[in-house]
């Protein structure tokens, strides 16, 4: 007998439902890969369900793959150049986007926040076919909706950029702006194709044009050219990355499907919050956008996006371990909440220097805090955001992503109804920054107090 088979003869005798039985497997270290690849089952659940009941044979042990053709998060230190990868492209969104005219501004972050929440969507789908264990389906569908999707916003962008030519008098707007709204979802789509099939160091490759046209950006006026070059290099490795793509075995469960959703959603929240600044001087009578040496702020924020992914990996092998070497459910309490607490500090350490150091590049620059009083303001807050955007992960990865969802949802609530009250009353630029760093504050002692209360619980890691 195994030492997994005899894990289970234990679970078994000593569990009197199901769901008990899954944790104490989990406790085990059977984890959906084991179970998967030593008793034929889809995930713990399954074999809980299975062996739970007496009339219900285990399957018959199957080989496990013969190679993983797609590295998995944490696989490789490659994982950890996410935060780069992420802040690369917003550079080159921040020195590309309009600064007079409020309907090319419109269009372009629309069009950004609909890609943000498909592309969330899109790698939910992928990640699900991968939990079957369907590599092959996995990268079929990553394939078809970025090509699927590129298409889609091109056709969208034709009759939106027309109507706004017709509805206003802008003349802002143009076959650039199809080309731009175009790009930003094919560069979305691309990223996260790439980023799943763990191929980080490609997507850097492809970054590196982009890169370029910023720093020369900084003596002349920006060259669209260079991003678009790493638009089309991404396209291209994203499309070489999903090769061996094929049919799926088997279809999604219902449950996958609603998860797929509730990320779609997540993302265009977490869209919402962090662009809040951007839209609330669009839906102003008097469009006065802000400056580059202010928005510039956003920059740790999207760096430590990257650094919140590796803690949360972190923290999802830090849990799996004391579940499997910790008996007392105080004691696991104890250690999960220390272990989280750590990463919520170490994320907030880090978003505090890179804020600093952004800041004082700032004011080194000429930038005085007289003139843009509204920079220490925002640095702040976004240091708070990124906290709380953490915790929300946090707790997806414990299982409770719909209360995170949902916390979120409340938030860009708020947020919606302060521009509604306030959109034809004049105010000093600093009170939409203060409402929505009171927001941040918010959701941040809203989200911990849930993760305190959930991290303590031996739950479902998959």
């Amino acid at each position: 007998m195994t030492t997994h088979e005899s894990a289970l003869a234990h679970a078994v005798a000593s569990a009197t439902d199901p769901l008990e039985l899954a944790v104490v497997l989990e406790s085990a270290g059977v984890t959906d890969r084991v179970a998967a690849g030593a008793f034929g089952v889809p995930d713990v659940f399954a074999l809980a369900e299975l062996s739970h009941d007496p009339q219900a044979p285990l399957a018959e042990p199957v080989a496990a793959p013969a190679a993983r053709r797609l590295r998995l998060p944490g696989d490789h230190w490659t994982f950890h150049l996410r935060g780069l990868l992420y802040a690369v492209p917003a550079a080159v969104a921040l020195s590309l986007l309009p600064g007079g005219d409020p309907v090319a501004s419109t269009l372009l972050l629309g069009g950004l926040l609909a890609a943000w929440a498909g592309a969330y969507g899109v790698t939910a789908v992928a990640w699900a076919h991968l939990g079957n264990l369907d590599v092959a389906a996995s990268r079929r569908f990553l394939r078809r909706a970025l090509l699927g999707g590129t298409a889609l916003a091109a056709l969208l962008a034709v009759p939106t950029v027309y109507l706004a030519l017709v509805t206003t008098s802008t003349m802002a707007v143009d076959l650039t702006t199809i080309a731009l709204l175009t790009a930003q979802t094919a560069y979305l789509l691309a990223a996260a194709t790439l980023l799943v099939c763990g191929r980080e160091v490609w997507l850097a490759a492809a970054l590196l044009p982009a890169v370029a046209g910023v720093v020369l950006a900084l003596e002349r006026s920006p060259d669209l050219r260079w991003p678009a070059a790493s638009v089309a290099l991404a396209v291209v490795f994203a499309l070489i990355a999903t090769r061996g793509a094929g049919r799926p075995r088997q279809r999604l469960a219902r449950r996958a499907r609603v998860y797929v959703g509730v990320q779609v959603v997540a993302g265009l929240l977490v869209g919402l919050l962090a662009v809040f600044p951007a839209v609330d001087q669009l839906v102003r009578p008097g469009f006065d956008p802000l400056p580059l040496s202010v928005t510039v702020v956003a920059l740790p924020l999207v760096l430590g996006m990257g650094l919140a992914e590796s803690l949360a990996l972190r923290l999802r092998r830090r849990f799996t371990t004391l579940l499997a070497t910790t008996s007392s459910p105080p004691v696991f309490a104890r250690a999960a909440r220390r272990a989280t607490l750590g990463a919520h500090l170490v994320l907030g350490a880090a978003l505090v220097v890179m804020t600093a150091a952004v800041v004082f590049a700032v004011v080194h620059g000429g930038h005085s805090f007289g003139t843009e009083p509204r920079l220490l303001l925002l640095a702040g807050d976004y240091v708070v955001l990124g906290i709380a955007l953490f915790s929300a992960t946090v707790l997806a990865v414990l299982g409770a992503g719909g209360r995170a969802v949902a916390a979120l949802a409340a938030g860009v609530a708020v947020l919606a109804a302060f521009l509604v009250l306030a959109a034809d009353e004049p105010t000093p630029g600093w009170v939409p920054l203060a409402c929505h760093a009171a927001v941040s504050t918010a959701l941040l002692l809203a989200l911990g107090v849930l993760v305190h209360r959930r991290v303590g619980r031996p739950v479902h890691h998959r």
